[in-house]
């Protein structure tokens, strides 16, 4: 696939500027119902392969992939933030019985991050390469998964997530040996499991298709993917207990210069689950449905080559599918009690993201409310940018997406009364995961909780600090830069850090024994204004290192500790 043309531009954020060492302007939140868009993980290469879903309380969250960065000649690397997913493992030190040591491996990790009620961005992830290390914590208890060594964009096809009424998280990808699947529940750890072993290693995505999760109303989970065999398998697994079952509910013939198979999206009717797909050899959108144990077929409309497919299901078991149809639009197939009408939700230009494949295959996403308001986005080559669009399922009228040029690989979901619509996309400049909401969200303070880097660091610590001995202990965050960073305690005794955040961005301010050391204390990470307390137990003199977890690498300094009286 050819990249697109990516142009050098600073994305104005709402809340701040995040662009080269641009200081962030003023915050201006605004008020009334409008798109307001977030930087969610800037963390190397996250967001490809995201998806979106709200559990019963509104919150989105997302899945997505996280690969190291592809860095231009002369860029430097971000450090990755303390509690995020591992993407390599960890280098083997030389020792007697291994000289020469083990270098470390670098892979990916699959990622999920929420938006909660209180407005605060939790980055965690499902899976990574290797175990957290002691003394760090990562949200949501990664599992462990080696398979995930040696995976790149290239090699692996997508993420799917779906909230159950427990807020168990389900998340399935695509890894270059097979379908992955991993619950997170409410409280806990991820445990994954490989659903669908493919017998050897990918080096490039394509005879495995882009897989998606739903849960039942027992909270069961159903795994849709299409797999390249001697012919275009449709296949469904489901766990009840600890086992799981996988039917094959559809075999196509294969064609010369057909496209690698794409994505299978499956949903919950009252009725039990249904699964769409793209025939390519035949040129047609079907549909099966699980009747009792057998699944049947249903043709949806002909005479098209449908790319990035989605479904949604409302609560009546009406089907919804959004797709490009190859001719310049993206359509909407709506199926009720069997009967299937399509209208055309936006003109969409694709451009060469018609050949994409894995990570790289563009997408649309649809989604539908309780008062069955649709909402489908899509990529714009026209505009290179995201788009979104609400409607009746039959008319359809664009709604203004800000900051979504050199987006790609959308998905959409929404809150059940319609109140908020949540748009993911891959931030292609940048190589992050970027996240939209529509509604009134004047109360959204933190709209770009986590800018994107700059890739350099802040000036070294003073090294006279904790020279002359002077207690120093109040820290306050001024853009995304700490006041100080020289503070100064005493040894013998307690003591009490205070910080202040002026701004309505989030920070925290987090005591660490050393930069990527052991933690010692943390407040919340928060929006201001706000001004938190860390309260300390007495620590031994020497140096020590603070810093702000959600901007690491330009809000750092040294807490030196000087000797007491009678130390």
């Amino acid at each position: 696939m050819s990249k697109r043309l990516l142009i050098l531009t600073c994305a104005a954020a709402l809340f701040l500027v995040a662009c080269s060492d641009t200081t962030p302007g003023d915050v201006a939140p605004g008020t009334g119902v409008r798109f307001v868009p977030l930087v969610v993980d800037f963390s190397d290469d996250a967001g490809l392969g995201n998806a979106v879903a709200v559990d019963k309380d509104g919150v989105p969250f997302s899945s997505y992939l996280i690969f190291p960065a592809v860095l231009k000649q002369g860029d430097i690397p971000v450090s990755r933030p303390i509690g995020a997913p591992y993407i390599k493992t960890a280098a083997t030190a030389p020792s007697t019985d291994n000289p020469d040591g083990v270098p470390g491996k670098e892979g990916a990790a699959v990622g999920v991050a929420s938006v909660a009620a209180d407005q605060v961005v939790t980055r965690g992830g499902a899976a990574q390469v290797q175990d957290t290390p002691p003394g760090i914590t990562i949200a949501y208890g990664p599992a462990t998964e080696p398979s995930l060594i040696g995976a790149t964009a290239e090699n692996t096809n997508g993420t799917d997530i779906a909230v159950d009424a427990t807020g168990g998280k389900h998340v399935v990808w695509t890894g270059r040996d097979g379908i992955y699947y991993g619950l997170g529940p409410a409280t806990g750890s991820f445990a994954v499991e490989q659903v669908y072993a493919y017998g050897g290693q990918l080096r490039t995505a394509g005879p495995i298709g882009r897989a998606s999760v739903t849960a039942d109303a027992d909270d069961n989970p159903w795994v849709a993917y299409a797999v390249l065999t001697q012919k275009l398998e449709i296949r469904v697994a489901t766990k009840k207990g600890d086992a799981w079952t996988t039917t094959t509910v559809d075999s196509m013939a294969l064609c010369n210069g057909c496209p690698p198979p794409g994505p299978t999206r499956i949903g919950v009717t009252p009725d039990g689950p249904v699964v769409a797909y793209a025939d390519p050899a035949s040129k047609t959108l079907k549909l099966a449905r699980l009747n009792g144990d057998t699944w049947t077929t249903e043709t949806v409309t002909s005479g098209v080559a449908p790319v990035g497919l989605d479904l949604a299901v409302d609560g009546d078991g009406v089907i919804y599918l959004s797709y490009y149809d190859g001719e310049g639009a993206v359509n909407l197939s709506v199926g009720r009690d069997g009967a299937w009408t399509t209208s055309k939700a936006a003109d969409a230009e694709l451009g060469d993201a018609a050949g994409g494949r894995g990570n790289f295959a563009e997408t649309t996403g649809v989604a539908v409310d309780d008062s069955a308001i649709v909402y489908v986005t899509f990529y714009d080559a026209a505009s290179d940018s995201v788009m979104l669009s609400s409607g009746d399922g039959t008319t359809f009228t664009p709604i203004a997406t800000s900051d979504t040029r050199l987006g790609a690989y959308p998905s959409v979901a929404v809150t059940p009364d319609g109140s908020t619509v949540f748009v993911t996309w891959y931030g292609q400049l940048n190589q992050d995961l970027r996240l939209g909401v529509q509604g009134d969200v004047q109360d959204l303070q933190v709209a770009a909780p986590s800018p994107t880097p700059t890739g350099g660091a802040a000036p070294a610590p003073d090294a006279t600090c904790g020279q002359d001995g002077k207690v120093a202990l109040d820290v306050a965050a001024v853009g995304l830069a700490f006041d100080t960073q020289c503070l100064v305690a005493t040894s013998g005794a307690p003591f009490t850090v205070t910080f202040d955040n002026p701004d309505a961005i989030a920070h925290n301010f987090d005591l660490l024994s050393a930069a990527g050391g052991d933690q010692i204390g943390a407040t919340e990470l928060a929006v201001g204004p706000a001004k938190q307390e860390l309260k300390v137990d007495t620590l031994d003199a020497g140096t020590y290192y603070f810093q702000c977890d959600a901007h690491p690498t330009s809000m750092f300094g040294n807490l030196v500790v000087v000797k007491g009286k009678g130390k």
